[in-house]
């Protein structure tokens, strides 16, 4: 006769099992979702002849590549383009400033609490920069008297930068960065890291650290498996005279793209890789053939200019990606979507002059150029654009 004492305890471990199994899957499904990214971009020219190489497209993970404003509440025009946001201090912290407080991780909390608002509109993209932008220092506006560049020296100048002189990485900018980054992808959002600005490419000790800094960089986004970026290796890439070491990053900006690209090997994805002209927005077409994206600077040019810039670039089957500054007198049209792949416009006065903001309001100057390209990105992009303005 079977003993009921070591029977019974075998019955109540049966759904015991199979609550612990559920549990089980239950916690490696949530390690799945931790992991899962919301987006993963790159260009039709990356994806092979089955994609439409002038093109951004995003997938999921496990999910078919598909183009960006596919579908929802977009418009049809505004598929395989990407719009967005010039926030290149998002991520500043000026070593050398001591005249005004400055909190490097508010400021970039604040561009992150600013993301909801930017994607509400039909903007999927912001620009950062690893070396800031002119900040704008000026006694009457901001109190500040100091130029924009690390060659001026601590007293005058302005040390901007998230590299170490041999090419290291400061642990300050990419924890920023790593916070920037999920905060986009939780949103699906993507961003443009620009590597080098020719105001601080002097902290480098010399080319050798220059290529060390952005092998370093990218290989920290591939460890970090960091897929929501496009990689801007140089503000202004093509204007000489402005970078230093005897213009090391103008003369090889080619060969710079291949030591980023090199990076990815091995690694189970690749991002997007470009260089941003100047505002000549004139682009030599072999860079373009080793580039993913052509990025284009068209700050001060007029609307037809710029028509005549991308249809002359039309054949270069990459995206062709416009950057301005807001309140000029070209704004994005319809027609000029369709011959481009979006545009990035930076409200020069709000986000980028000291100190930065990164949401209009009424009280800020220059809060009128964001409101006004809020409202006209979301009705290029989008079928019901928000009732209110932003800045309500």
């Amino acid at each position: 006769m079977p003993n009921a004492d070591i029977e019974r305890p075998r019955s109540l471990l049966r759904p015991l099992r199979i609550r612990m199994r559920l549990a089980l899957l239950a916690a490696a499904c949530l390690s799945l979702a931790v992991q899962v990214h919301a987006g993963e971009i790159a260009t039709g020219s990356m994806l092979g002849p089955r994609y439409k190489s002038d093109r951004f497209y995003v997938r999921k993970t496990s999910t078919r590549w598909q183009e960006t404003y596919r579908g929802g509440p977009y418009h049809r025009r505004a598929r395989g383009k990407l719009m967005a946001v010039g926030v290149s201090q998002g991520l500043f912290e000026d070593e050398w400033l001591s005249e005004h407080p400055f909190d490097a991780d508010a400021n970039t909390d604040a561009l992150i609490a600013a993301l909801d608002l930017y994607k509400s509109y039909g903007i999927l993209a912001i620009g950062v920069s690893l070396q800031g932008a002119d900040p704008g220092y000026d006694a009457e506006r901001n109190g500040i008297v100091r130029r924009s560049g690390a060659i001026y020296g601590q007293k005058e100048g302005s040390l901007v930068s998230a590299f170490e002189s041999d090419g290291s990485l400061k642990p300050a900018w990419t924890a920023r960065l790593d916070k920037l980054l999920q905060a986009a992808d939780s949103r699906g959002m993507f961003v443009k890291l620009t590597y080098f600005h020719p105001a601080q490419d002097e902290v480098f000790d010399g080319p050798k650290e220059i290529i060390a800094g952005a092998r370093n960089i990218t290989q920290w986004l591939v460890d970090g498996d960091h897929r929501n970026v496009i990689i801007d290796i140089a503000a202004g890439w093509d204007v000489g005279g402005e970078w230093d070491h005897d213009d090391f990053i103008s003369r090889n900006i080619a060969e710079l793209v291949s030591e980023i690209r090199e990076q990815f090997n091995g690694a189970s994805f690749s991002l997007p890789i470009g260089a941003s002209s100047g505002p000549s927005m004139l682009y030599p077409v072999s860079l373009a053939q080793v580039c993913d994206v052509v990025l284009l600077d068209s700050s001060g040019l007029t609307s037809d200019v710029v028509a005549r810039r991308l249809v002359e670039m039309s054949d270069y089957d990459r995206p062709l990606w416009v950057a301005a500054i807001s309140g000029e007198r070209m704004q994005p049209s319809s027609s000029s979507l369709q011959k481009g792949a979006g545009w990035m416009h930076n409200p020069q006065r709000l986000t980028q002059q000291f100190p930065f903001f990164y949401a209009p309001a009424s009280e800020q100057p220059g809060a009128e150029d964001l409101d006004a390209l809020l409202r006209h990105v979301a009705a290029l992009v989008l079928k019901k654009p928000p009732a209110d303005s932003p800045a309500d």
